[in-house]
């Protein structure tokens, strides 16, 4: 359907309801996803890295060579879930060879059938086994060691911090992302924005540690028993987009903070992977998840924005050092 065309009521009387039940219907057919493991991963590990593949491999082998040269992965255990089981052959040498290469434990997950980012980020969570949970796009590579210590140090703001997002810039070295808010466009909908986005990467309001609405799903830290008591990320929404607005705002709606960390820096190739799905590309998959997460959200997203305008940063309740707690 043109996306023209795609008005609220189209969405609510027309769409909405086939889309719901297609999109259960095809969840449904999931199977248990096979999990491979080069390596053996720490037994305690501080944090576990999940991220999720999706078709677009051009990244992995810069991310996992910033990984390797991380001293903080020695700590860390790594998850990688392919969405496009096609490519299960494929990915599997390509990751042996990393493996070989630079001696970092690597577990892949393959799920059934590509069944969204949600899924795919829950899959990793299930057989994870750190403390805190860290959430990666497959197209984001860190700038520097170190930053898995960076994000953590935001917990010790308050204990109410449940989740942490980084500083995310581009290739031309402009600000992508310094924490998300919310904002209703011409016809009313509620979007998710990112706070200076396109600005200079040293813009100093992007340089302060602080309270945010929310963060991006590209690199979000959060904490495990608080994302495995609202349920992990929700799997209604189709093929992408809302996520990680919806799961700061379960964790909002129970008393959780959210964090944006202006100490840790990665680059983010934006889209790389979602661009490559038929579904997404045609516009009117988006406009249902905007459509589902402001009937859902509303009263939520108001509130958020309330608590979170011009609050200043509280200090931290305790100092974190790497590789401490």
């Amino acid at each position: 359907m043109p996306v023209e065309q795609v008005t609220e009521s189209v969405l609510a009387t027309c769409l909405a309801p086939p889309a719901e039940a297609l999109h259960r219907a095809h969840m449904a057919t999931r199977r248990p996803p096979e999990v491979h493991r080069l390596g053996a991963s720490p037994s305690r590990p501080r944090w576990t890295v999940v991220v999720p593949l999706y078709r677009n491999l051009d990244y992995l082998r810069f991310q996992v060579g910033a990984f390797a040269t991380d001293r903080d992965f020695r700590r860390a255990e790594l998850i990688y879930v392919l969405d496009s089981p096609e490519q299960e052959g494929e990915l599997r040498h390509y990751l042996s060879g990393l493996h070989q290469l630079y001696g970092l434990p690597i577990a892949l997950v393959v799920m059934s059938a590509n069944f969204g980012y949600s899924a795919a980020c829950n899959a990793g969570a299930a057989v994870a086994s750190g403390r805190h949970l860290l959430f990666l796009n497959s197209d984001v590579v860190p700038e520097d060691p170190g930053w898995l210590a960076a994000m953590t140090a935001a917990f010790a703001y308050s204990r109410s911090v449940v989740a942490v997002g980084a500083k995310l810039v581009f290739e031309d070295q402009s600000l992508q992302h310094a924490g998300m808010y919310f904002a209703r466009d011409a016809g009313g909908h509620w979007l998710n924005m990112h706070y200076f986005k396109g600005a200079p990467r040293d813009f100093a309001p992007a340089q302060r540690t602080r309270p945010v609405p929310a963060i991006t799903g590209a690199a979000m830290m959060v904490d495990r028993r608080r994302f495995e008591s609202v349920g992990g990320f929700c799997e209604d929404y189709i093929i992408g987009d809302y996520e990680d607005s919806d799961l700061c705002l379960r964790l909002r709606e129970r008393g959780g903070e959210i964090f944006y960390a202006a100490d840790a820096t990665l680059f983010h190739f934006e889209r790389r992977s979602i661009e490559r799905h038929r579904g997404y590309v045609r516009g009117v998959a988006c406009l249902y998840n905007r459509w589902l997460a402001g009937k859902r959200w509303d009263q939520a997203m108001t509130a958020a924005m309330a608590a979170c305008s011009d609050r200043a940063t509280p200090a931290p309740r305790r100092r974190v050092r790497a590789g401490t707690e």
